[in-house]
């Protein structure tokens, strides 16, 4: 499935392609699009493929070779100099951000070569195309000094998120029979197929969570705490379905696009230990600081841990021990120091504080330590923070609120997730989640 959705894309930017070419009064011809693993194998053999191997983007049905001609004295030329068709391939990867012209290279053949890059993906055949389930969470997203998406390991002891189709045969039964107790589900089987989905979509409904039909954090406690057919005490900071309602009403946008954004992008819970969940950064530290009128080199000696000039995942550890960072740099400088941590579900840093007090209507933090008190609160008020984030910042092709109505995923991805979006493979997962809410709207 995003295999199909990927060579659509492609095909879709190609006709924007043909289109511009048209408008510089060019002739195109089709060349390649497809080819068959046999050709590969010789061009592979005879030293022809620019892969120079089995994994080629024209098995994927997304790279393309095209012919240009242009019309002199009535009869066609043939295009083939790179001044010439450089403004195509400027156009072309102005188109996303994976998308590359193949006269970044030497060969002249190449220069009517075009590609999209897929990225991340294993490479023995299309059947590995779909990228595989992960435990791991997103804890802080990609700054202009941090190259990515930060991903952090869930605390020993914690039961692995389940889903449809996805989770070992022995976690799954734990869960069907809490279920099955529930009197939600007839058997356990230890398949999460539709059943067990719908069935775990009726235990969150009965409880006040996010009934997203995945089996996280939140799920499994209440799950534990819960009797036989009782509603069990949720914690009462954390969302449920109307808050997600309410943002996705706010925000002009589907439902089932706000689902998709939180079951992907939110690492699943605004509070670890009854405190907000933060990764605190300290080359931000280090930034804020100096916006605030001290010298953070005067200040590293015994705090490298905490302060430094480039960005670093070598000090990141438990929200215990970020914990403990943040108190420390607060003893430094309170406000830097809120500044310089992600908060709650949705991973905003604390220096958005301001910029999130342009949207209309402006957002009420009156400083950054404000900011980082109402993200303790609860997690609407996360909630509410990002969808502040996504109404004032943008991206490539408009402010994320446009994209994510748009369902434009590689681009919101791309401007959420940072330039290496295509590494975890998160517009794919967009997408499928976005699919999947829609399919699964009750």
């Amino acid at each position: 499935m995003a295999l199909i959705h990927e060579q659509a894309a492609f095909m879709r930017d190609v006709r924007r392609l043909l289109e511009y070419a048209e408008g510089r009064q060019l002739l195109v011809t089709g060349g390649e699009l497809e080819r068959s693993p046999e050709a590969q194998a010789r061009q592979v053999q005879q030293g022809r493929s620019r892969s120079r191997s089995m994994d080629d983007l024209h098995l994927r049905k997304c790279a393309i070779d095209l012919n240009f001609f242009v019309e002199r004295e009535g009869h066609p030329e043939w295009v083939h100099r790179r001044e010439e068709l450089e403004p195509l391939g400027v156009y072309w990867e102005g188109l996303d951000p994976r998308n590359r012209w193949g006269g970044r290279g030497k060969g002249v053949l190449e220069l009517a070569h075009f590609e999209r890059d897929l990225g991340a993906w294993p490479s023995q055949g299309t059947s590995a195309l779909e990228p595989p389930a992960e435990q791991n969470e997103p804890t802080a997203v990609a700054t202009p000094e941090r190259p990515g998406t930060i991903t952090t390991t869930p605390p020993a002891g914690q039961r692995p998120a389940l889903r449809r189709g996805q989770g070992e045969r022995g976690e799954v039964l734990v869960l069907q029979e809490k279920l099955v107790q529930q009197d939600l589900l007839e058997a356990a089987d230890g398949v999460f197929g539709p059943a067990t989905e719908k069935a775990v979509r009726a235990f969150q409904q009965r409880q006040g969570l996010v009934a997203d039909g995945v089996v996280g954090a939140k799920t499994w406690a209440v799950l534990e705490a819960a009797g036989a057919g009782s509603v069990a005490p949720a914690n009462t900071r954390w969302l449920g379905d109307g808050d997600l309602e309410q943002a996705a009403a706010s925000l002009g946008v589907e439902l089932a696009a706000v689902r998709a954004v939180y079951q992907v992008e939110s690492n699943g819970r605004g509070f670890a230990e009854d405190q907000p969940k933060i990764l605190f950064e300290g080359h931000i530290f280090w930034r804020q600081l100096k916006a605030h009128g001290l010298d953070p080199q005067r200040l590293a000696s015994g705090n490298e841990d905490i302060l430094y000039a480039k960005w670093t995942r070598a000090f990141y550890g438990s929200q215990a021990h970020e914990r403990e960072r943040l108190r420390r740099a607060r003893a430094i400088h309170p406000a830097a120091a809120a500044e310089s941590a992600s908060w709650g579900l949705f991973q905003i840093m604390g220096f958005h504080w301001q910029h999130l007090n342009t949207a209309s209507p402006p957002a009420p933090y009156q400083s950054a330590e404000d900011f980082a008190g109402r993200m303790g609160r609860h997690e609407r008020d996360q909630l509410e923070a990002f969808c502040l984030f996504l109404r004032v910042t943008r991206g490539r092709g408009g402010l994320l609120v446009d994209l994510l109505r748009q369902r434009d995923w590689p681009a919101f991805a791309y401007a959420y997730n940072g330039s290496g979006y295509r590494a975890n493979a998160y517009d794919d997962k967009l997408r499928a989640a976005y699919l999947h809410h829609t399919q699964t709207a009750t």
